[in-house]
């Protein structure tokens, strides 16, 4: 059989025929010979010699084709030797580390990133003369040096390139280049710059080029020296990174005249196009021949693919090109210019899609079944890195076209099925790999000031036209809408879910098995000890911020299409059965019911009726073979090997590398959980929508707080230049007026200083206006991209999915233990991105009308579980609150709320008003005060008033708040948040604590146990700060003692608050003197009000030192909060009588109650209008009681229990005259003249009340109780006939049985008289008692 035809067709060459011809030629000149020795003369014709015999010929052919091109070579090749000759070292240039370097390093020995201060590393070779150069693609943009260094500089953690007399660097982070000394020089460098670095030896030059422009000579006289080497060499801060090229690979940007230090394979390169030709034509052939097939018998699978006998000789052809090709495909640099440049030539997507059977799958299905495994996969790894570089690289002005091509490439190739595989399960999700295709670059910054000059830059503060400025931002929205189509197309195929086979999994079974992988290593970041579980999963580094927000809202947009394509009558939310049947995996993550083997032995009956008993069975037997985490000892893994070698290199060695979550749970082994075939659509539609929820949780949150960040500078920029603008504008009209009245006196001084005032206000609205202009082109991208408008619907549509999966798993009764924490945890934070953070405009209150229907099924569920026993968890108890605080900061959460069914009202009511006994009271009372402020006397706003604040209006400049360091938690607004009281909800708590008296008594005895405890501690911690500053000049006052004093004051301020509106709301709990304990509630309200007042007014004491001081870790502390919250709380409890009774002629229970108190003084009153007319008291005529912690030191203030007495050796220091003083009327922003007005009422009923009182006299110090020392004693309890007043006793009998002083048991209590008020057996209702 003759092959020629099928050689032509391969190799564009008939050398067969030409051996025929000079076959013929040879028979012709020997039949005219007359040699009579020669036998048989005549060769054999082409077609009759054997396969072997003739791919001998081919053979041999193709060696003389490499020969050739050796000797065409040769030439170019000394040229080159020639050029290179001042180089010394290895061919292979790399970078030079050693395993005990704190650098992590790539396999290939050119990518780097520092886990030290400051590592140095240098490459392998140098040069002593000549022109040469190297590339530097940043993975970051901190602080690194990158230049050269000489072979004699030594570096450390403190010194880097450039620091020492012979080494040169370049820091585009700070723009400055080193050497010894720094200067300013070039660019600030980017994520994804290429940075070449130049240096001409014999000229002495170094220079530096970004994204292949010059920014000038760097230095222009090197420091020479016999036997001076030159190095390439870079210097890396903490986490920073860079990929290196030396010309291993071609160089982005070549600059005409330098040589790269690794010299380019010229022979290699050749051969290799060479072979790529001719493959191109066999896998054409191959394709066409696979199409016929298909046409004919139907469609295949790959691995039946077979060529028939006669096309035999294309595989023999294959064979021979394959085994020539591998000896030159190895080289990156081949890889990159021979094999990628030729598929992104001859390839087209959209042509790819429409032809099945292209010359690409052709040759691609060439390389997997005649190269060995592993041969492809590194060819395919190179390539997806090259393919990655170029797409990462900074955009060049505003098309995005490079990008979009490398994408469609990498699409390309995963059209091909066993490609696509391949590259899920062993590439794209290592090193954030796909993360980083997903991600759309920001443009360059001088691109952005071409796009937003100056004049068009807008914000509040600098005006200019905000139309324009929005259609910029339009404008690069649809910049980039074709290279998102593109991303999002690629991700449809990577989720193809129709090539499962019986060996093989689907394409979506491992994309959902890697990224569900992928996401929980993230999360690993938020778990405790992070570091040493993040540093044992497969992620080597963080996922930076901006990225992962990307990367979860296509996910998203993709998971919505998904289910609108797939299963679109299908409602849209996670099958609650997946939690708790082993569907899912979720890993270091709880449930909200606790941890899961506890909740399956628990819940077993109910798991068997809803699964059914053979399913439980077998979930059960597979939790048998799981390996319980207590069971494991870590310290075992910590001391292996694979931590150095994942701390130094990046990569464990040997066959075992198992990262930790896969110590922790055998059921994540590879290979043997993914499984075969397709997966079911709604599964896979659930697992990805769940792991949606978690990847916004571990990370994509984290950067929306970051964008909200700087709407919240601009905000406060704003201010500034709004106030700047004003004063210079008032001295300026002050500086035209003295101008005009004083033109005879004014002199050169006078003009002088005139102008430099007109200076410094220029320079000041300059500076703010300038930082204002840079973030608003910041924020051109924030809104036209990172985070528009698009991406909001996405997190609005991620919330209402979630909130509705939480609806169906709550209905499954006790099951809905096994909801995943993560569910809960992130309702806060992604409440609080659709509330608030996703507006770029910061306002006190946002339109939410697009998220309207989500925010109502949050405020639903929220107000049903408020205080739901299924969730034990404390983090997902937290979290509701969180979310609540978030709902109730804003007016369309609180609406939503009071819509919200009236079942839900009332569960929610109900928790709020539960004992504030162990649990987080703090956050539910702030609940309860966001439906209060804005009624509460003086109460307009939660934030601080200033005295120096003008106007009378609270200023409002939006939810600008406070965030911890990680960006992961929010907290609750109520220092923040603008006044949006509810009616509604008042009536709600009002008629709740009306309708059940014990419940009510409970709550209020609560509140009063707690407020007397912070109150206490709180006067502790003023005295404790007053006496070590009156002893010590100078004084530095620890930190966390400040800030818990602060607590403790914010915690006495808020329930005060909270004890205004219940006694507003319900005013008959204490006023209505038919209920049970009210007379005990009345008198213990009043005496903790007359003791606060006193101890904050006067005279002046450790709370007037402590303001005086003038702390900024105290600035919270005050006298407006406590003052305002203590006239709120009398003002309600007067408020009928004030209202009702014009002219008052007796005296009331309430009015009693308080002028009776012993501590009370008209002082404390006028104190707060700042004109004190009645004498005081002398300090030791006045019982402090409760709040008195130096005359009643063996009571316990929480409990009131006896305790041991501490020894008191500190002197009474005499106060000091208040430097700070304080009245009502300083503060119009809070205050109004009508509620002045009520405080002067207020004093003035109560002095007519008095004068009713006159019959009344003090009791004795040797008959008042022991216990609050303001009371007589009146009550006795048996057996032991301890003896207090009847307020005491029956307030310490809510939380106790057992005597104050013996701890004995208590059985009966009687008055003085005899009757008994209380027994073991029953309470007898309180008598009244008279006063006098």
């Amino acid at each position: 059989m003759s092959i020629s035809k099928l050689f032509v067709k391969v190799f564009n060459e008939d050398i067969f025929e030409q051996l025929e011809q000079e076959n013929t030629e040879l028979v012709d000149d020997l039949e005219g010979g007359t040699c009579a020795n020669v036998t048989d003369p005549k060769p054999p014709r082409i077609d009759e010699l054997s396969v072997t015999k003739q791919m001998t010929i081919v053979r041999s052919w193709l060696d003389d084709k490499f020969q050739q091109i050796q000797t065409d070579s040769n030439d170019e090749i000394r040229k080159l030797y020639a050029e290179t000759e001042q180089r010394v070292g290895p061919d292979l240039t790399i970078f030079d580390v050693d395993y005990t370097t704190t650098v992590r390093v790539s396999t290939d020995r050119l990518a780097l990133r520092s886990q030290g201060s400051f590592n140095t590393v240098r490459s392998n070779c140098c040069v002593y003369g000549g022109r040469w150069m190297y590339e530097v693609h940043l993975h970051t943009k901190g602080v690194m040096q990158i230049g050269w260094a000489s072979n004699g500089c030594t570096f450390n953690e403190n010194s880097g390139v450039g620091d020492t007399k012979y080494s040169y660097g370049y820091d585009g982070s700070k723009q400055q280049v080193w050497h010894i000394s720094t200067k300013k020089y070039g660019d600030k460098w980017q994520i994804g710059d290429i940075i070449g670095v130049t240096i001409d030896v014999d000229r002495e030059v170094i220079e530096y080029y970004r994204n292949g422009r010059s920014m000038g000579i760097a230095f222009s006289k090197l420091e020479r020296a016999p036997g001076v080497t030159f190095y390439a060499a870079v210097s890396l801060g903490y986490t920073q990174g860079i990929q290196a090229n030396f010309g291993n690979r071609p160089f982005v940007y070549p600059i005409a005249g330098f040589q790269p230090l690794m010299a380019r394979p010229i022979l290699k390169l050749r051969r290799a196009n060479l072979l790529m030709n001719y493959l191109i034509n066999l896998a054409g052939i191959f394709s066409h021949y696979i199409a016929q097939t298909r046409s004919q018998s139907g469609p295949l699978q790959m691995n039946e693919v077979r060529v028939s006998t006669k096309k035999t000789v294309y595989c023999i052809f294959a064979t021979l090109l394959i085994e020539r090709f591998t000896q030159e495909i190895f080289d990156p640099y081949i890889i990159e210019d021979v094999l990628l440049g030729r598929i992104s030539y001859m390839t087209s997507l959209p042509a790819e899609k429409e032809n099945p059977n292209s010359t690409l799958m052709g040759l691609l299905s060439l390389f997997w079944n005649f190269m060995e495994a592993d041969e492809i996969k590194f060819v395919l790894r190179k390539m997806v890195n090259a393919l990655l570089a170029t797409f990462t690289h900074t955009i060049q002005g505003l098309d995005y076209e490079k990008h979009r091509q490398a994408l469609s490439v990498l699409h390309c190739l995963c059209l091909h099925e066993q490609t696509r595989k391949y590259l899920l399960e062993a590439k794209l999700f290592k090193k954030h790999c796909l993360a980083f295709f997903l991600y759309i670059h920001p443009l360059e910054f001088y691109i952005m000031q071409e796009l937003l000059p100056d004049y068009m830059a807008w914000t509040e503060g600098i005006d200019g036209p905000k139309d324009k400025y929005l259609s910029v931002a339009e404008k690069v929205r649809k910049v980039t809408e074709a290279l998102y189509a593109a991303q999002k197309d690629f991700l449809t195929t990577l989720m193809t879910n129709t090539d499962g086979t019986a060996d093989s999994p689907s394409s979506r079974k491992l994309f959902l098995t890697k990224m569900r992988r992928y996401v929980i290593d993230l999360s690993m970041e938020q778990r405790p000890f992070h570091a040493f579980f993040f540093m044992q999963s497969s992620i080597q580094h963080p996922l930076d911020a901006p990225v992962a927000l990307a990367f979860v809202c296509i996910l998203i947009d993709q998971v919505r299409t998904l289910f609108k394509d797939e299963l679109p009558g299908k409602n849209v939310e996670v099958n609650p059965d997946y939690f708790y049947d082993g569907t899912f995996d979720y890993m270091h993550f709880d449930r909200v019911g606790g941890v899961l083997s506890h909740l399956r032995k628990v819940h077993r009956p109910d798991i068997d009726s809803r699964l059914g008993a053979s399913r439980a069975q077998q979930i059960y037997d597979e939790d048998r073979n799981v390996m319980r985490v207590n069971e494991v000892d870590t310290t075992l893994y910590l001391l292996g090997e694979n931590i150095n070698n994942v701390a130094v290199i990046g990569h464990t060695q040997g066959s075992n590398n198992t990262t930790f979550t896969h110590f922790l749970n055998p059921r994540l082994m590879p290979n043997s959980e993914v499984g075969t075939g397709n997966i079911d659509t709604e599964i896979s539609l659930c697992e990805l929508l769940d792991v949606c929820i978690i990847f916004y949780y571990s990370a994509g949150h984290k950067y929306i707080v970051k964008i909200s960040s700087v709407r919240d500078e601009i905000a406060a920029l704003n201010e500034v230049l709004k106030e700047t603008k004003y004063y210079r504008e008032d001295i300026e009209r002050k500086l035209v007026a003295l101008e005009e009245h004083a033109n005879v006196c004014m002199n050169e001084n006078h003009t002088h200083v005139m102008a430099e005032l007109r200076s410094k206000f220029s320079q000041r609205q300059n500076v703010f206006a300038t930082r204002s202009i840079s973030l608003a082109r910041k924020q051109i991208w924030l809104r036209g991209v990172a985070l528009n408008n698009h991406r909001r619907s996405l997190l609005i549509w991620l919330l209402e999915r979630m909130l509705r999966t939480l609806t169906s798993a709550s209905a499954t009764g006790p099951l809905f233990s096994f909801v995943p924490e993560v569910y809960l945890n992130t309702l806060p934070i992604l409440l609080d991105a659709v509330m608030d953070f996703t507006h770029h405009d910061l306002r006190a209150q946002f339109e939410v009308t697009d998220a309207e229907c989500s925010i109502n099924a949050a405020a639903e569920f929220l107000a049903l579980h408020s205080a739901d026993s299924r969730i034990v968890l404390a983090s997902c108890k937290d979290s509701l609150l969180q979310a609540l605080g978030t709902l109730t900061c804003h007016k369309s959460g609180v609406r939503a709320l009071e819509r919200s069914s009236k079942r839900a009202q009332v569960t929610f009511v109900r928790a709020l008003l539960r004992p504030y006994e162990n649990r987080a009271w703090g956050q539910s009372n702030w609940l309860l005060l966001r439906f209060w402020l804005g009624e509460g006397f003086a109460y307009k706003d939660a934030r601080q008033p200033s005295v120096w604040q003008g106007g009378t209006q609270p200023l409002h400049q939006g939810l600008c708040r406070s965030r911890s360091r990680n960006e992961t938690h929010t907290g609750l607004l109520h220092n923040v948040a603008p006044a949006n009281p509810s009616k509604h909800f008042q009536r709600l708590l009002g008629a709740k604590l009306m309708e059940e008296e014990p419940f009510a008594t409970t709550f209020l005895n609560s509140v009063l146990s707690q407020l007397n405890w912070a109150f206490s501690e709180f006067i502790l911690l003023l005295q404790e700060i007053q006496n070590t500053a009156q002893r010590q000049e100078n004084t530095l006052f620890e930190p966390k003692q400040l800030k818990i004093c602060s607590m403790c004051f914010e915690l006495t301020v808020s329930l005060m608050r909270c004890l205004e509106m219940i006694i507003t709301v319900s005013p008959e709990i204490v006023t209505d003197a038919s209920r049970p304990n009210s007379d005990l509630l009345l008198n213990r309200i009043c005496q903790l009000i007359s003791q606060v007042l006193s101890r904050v007014t006067v005279p002046p004491g450790c709370f007037q030192f402590v303001v005086d001081m003038c702390s900024a870790d105290l600035n919270a502390v005050t006298h407006f909060p406590i003052i305002t919250a203590s006239l709120g709380i009398l003002l309600a409890l007067m408020r009928s009588e004030m209202d009702n009774d014009q002219l008052p002629q007796k005296v009331t229970r309430v009015s009693r109650a308080f002028l009776t108190d012993p501590s009370f003084q008209f002082a404390t009153l006028e104190f707060a209008l700042g004109e004190i007319h009645t004498p005081l008291l002398e300090l030791k005529d006045i019982p402090r009681g409760n709040f008195d912690p130096s005359a009643r030191p063996h009571i316990d203030p929480l409990t009131n229990d006896v305790r041991v007495p501490l020894p008191n050796n500190s002197k009474r220091i005499r106060a000091d005259p208040p430097i700070i003083k304080f009245a009502l009327s300083d503060f119009p922003t809070h205050v109004s003249t009508e509620e002045i007005e009520e405080v002067r009422r207020l004093i003035e009923n109560l002095r007519i009340k008095q004068a009713l009182l006159s019959d009344i006299t003090l009791p004795s110090e040797d008959s008042l109780c022991p216990i609050c020392c303001a009371k007589p004693i009146t009550a006795v309890f048996t057996p032991c006939k301890h003896q207090s007043c009847s307020d005491c006793i029956m307030q310490h009998m809510m939380n106790s049985k057992v005597c104050f002083y013996c701890k004995t048991t208590i059985q009966t209590i009687e008055t003085v008289d005899g009757t008994l008020i209380y027994s073991n057996d029953e309470v007898v209702p309180t008598p009244m008692i008279e006063r006098g």
